[in-house]
């Protein structure tokens, strides 16, 4: 009898550390496959993404812009009102527009930095081009990049002028609202 109990012992234990290997091994294996699936951007997920045209939101889906762009402040750059989501923290200014599905025509983002410098701009996790203008702390604006695409990153941007403000619009908003070096962004714009 004790040899018998001692086969079942052995048996059991075998069966429950073999289980345990194949079930250790098939979850390895799925999360590799899952892991290249991810990597070849087979879940990608997209807010609102049956209303998405190449990844751009288009000018009738932005009614709820808001939800990405809770907090804004009007401000005025050159003659044009416009809201402007602020980054003044060093983790919102890292993270800046990237990942945002659309910029509405209505809203900027405005980078508060506090100490003058170049402030280099990259396109890291962008979805659509932009503009970018750099502005001395009384406003002035002393550098533009116009129509800068996702394709440049790891390209960074950055003003040949000391800046103590950056403000990214989207593309075509320089060109059409006739900003030019030398006009100023006034903050805050009580409307």
């Amino acid at each position: 009898m004790k040899n018998a109990e001692r086969i079942v012992i052995v048996a059991i234990i075998l069966l429950l550390g073999g289980g345990s290997a194949w079930g250790y091994y098939a979850v390895q294996d799925k999360r590799a496959d899952y892991r290249e699936r991810v990597a070849n951007g087979e879940f990608e997920i997209r807010p609102d993404e049956q209303r998405l045209v190449g990844g751009v939101a288009t000018s009738s889906d932005q009614s709820n812009w808001r939800s990405i762009y809770p907090n804004t402040v009007p401000i005025m750059v050159g003659a044009t009102v416009v809201q402007a989501s602020v980054a003044d923290t060093l983790s919102s200014r890292i993270k800046g527009l990237s990942g945002t599905p659309y910029l509405p025509d209505n809203v900027v983002k405005l980078f508060a930095f506090g100490v003058p410098g170049s402030h280099s701009i990259w396109m890291k996790d962008m979805l659509y081009s932009i503009d970018i203008i750099w502005a001395a702390q009384d406003g002035t604006i002393v550098h533009i990049e116009e129509a800068v695409s996702p394709d440049t990153f790891p390209t960074s941007f950055a003003s040949p002028v000391p800046a103590w403000f950056v403000v990214e619009t989207n593309e075509g908003f320089v060109a059409e609202q006739d900003i030019v070096v030398g006009d100023l962004i006034t903050l805050p714009v009580i409307e």
